[in-house]
């Protein structure tokens, strides 16, 4: 038996994150809590969300003290604050950081304790969480449509998976992004391309989520790079934000082992997500590639690889290749320019083997060898 979850409203499309006044209206929000960071307000991205929101007469104040990877910290006082200015409900603005800030925010509203303890579902949430809408700025995470967070546990240093709500709404715009700088945008499309590859070849597969993730994968493929290179090309924008929404209601946890690796690095590093994503995202795909290579084959088709031969081995690496082509050609530091070092790789292997969410997301098993291996192989190509 399979299950599939999605957000009860999605709307997309250019100029729909000005909704955002009338979806907090209609959920009866008189005072929200914008959770947002502070990039996001001094670029203006915000502003015709803000100004939606007046419109519609409702108050707001705002929580921006967010970082690249947020901890349990950020989230008890993005909750804090709700608490002490009499918020009732949340609009969550920003990339995945802010997303995942809002609705772990929630949890803790509805449920108290800290957000720690709700790790992989170990708590479960039984109050009534607040009103909750989501507007993202990148075409990357999928978060606006997903339950799941990921906070860091400042504690271990580790980005661990919360079980957190979804939204009641989300608005996806691309108008919003089309002001953000090339690097962010790469980052968060390869974040996107991983999650649709994952979907697609994940222990939790279903028939249901491949036709979504395959498209993902096409439309992401063909429209990054235009993105990059063109980031006030509003086609490009609102078909990457399409191929970004696909991806993310394709996806039910998110990523797989490519995820593992990039966590402990962004824990480690405190990079963006989508980097430490794509310095790993090729090579999770060739670990995996011997075991289920008509899966693979159809990845490399839909990453736009024309052969005549059916050698299913052949075109799953040959869509690897593609992905591989992809990155370079991407503003994505390497992880020498990061930071990583071979002594590193001790502490990475650890964090990578602690990530028993993503590694069991992944459809074959990732030994502490594989692990050493892949960071080892990661390191010499960089």
């Amino acid at each position: 038996m399979n299950f599939f979850h999605l957000v009860p409203q999605v709307h997309y499309g250019p100029g729909s994150a000005t909704r955002a006044g009338a979806a907090l209206r209609d959920l009866g929000v008189r005072h929200v809590l914008v959770v947002t960071d502070q990039g996001v307000l001094d670029a203006g991205v915000i502003d015709p969300v803000l100004k939606s929101v007046k419109d519609a007469g409702i108050a707001f104040t705002v929580f921006s003290d967010l970082r690249t990877n947020p901890t349990e910290q950020h989230v008890a006082a993005a909750a804090y604050l709700y608490q002490s200015v009499g918020c009732d409900g949340i609009l969550g603005v920003g990339g995945g950081s802010s997303l995942d800030v809002a609705k772990s925010a929630a949890v803790i509203i509805a449920d108290g304790g800290r957000i720690t303890s709700y790790e992989d579902g170990a708590r479960a949430v039984t109050g009534t969480p607040p009103p909750l809408v989501q507007v993202p700025t990148t075409a990357g995470t999928g978060s606006e449509v997903v339950a799941g967070a990921i906070i860091t546990d400042s504690s271990r240093m580790f980005k661990m998976h919360v079980v957190a709500v979804p939204a009641q709404v989300a608005l996806c715009d691309p108008e919003l992004t089309l002001t953000l700088p090339a690097g962010p945008t790469a980052a968060s499309g390869i974040d996107a391309l991983a999650h649709a590859i994952g979907a697609y070849t994940s222990s939790e597969r279903q028939p249901l989520a491949d036709a979504m993730a395959v498209h993902a994968i096409a439309l992401i493929r063909r429209w990054l790079p235009d993105a990059v290179a063109r980031g006030d090309d509003l086609r490009a924008r609102d078909q990457m934000m399409t191929g970004a929404l696909a991806a993310g209601i394709s996806m039910k946890g998110g990523g797989a082992a490519d995820h593992a690796f990039a966590h402990a690095v962004n824990a480690l590093f405190d990079v963006h997500h989508g980097v430490g994503v794509a310095l790993f995202l090729a090579d999770a795909m060739e670990h995996n590639l011997p075991h289920m290579p008509d899966r693979f084959a159809v990845v490399a088709r839909a990453l736009g690889v024309r052969s005549a031969t059916d050698d299913a081995i052949a075109l799953g690496r040959a869509g690897i290749e593609v992905v591989r082509s992809l990155v370079a050609d991407c503003p994505i530091p390497t992880l020498p320019a990061i930071g990583v070092t071979e002594n590193d790789v001790p502490a990475l292997v650890d964090k990578v083997q602690s990530d028993g969410f993503h590694l069991g997301l992944n459809p074959v098993p990732v030994t502490v060898d594989d692990t050493r291996r892949i960071l080892h192989t990661a390191l010499a190509r960089s």
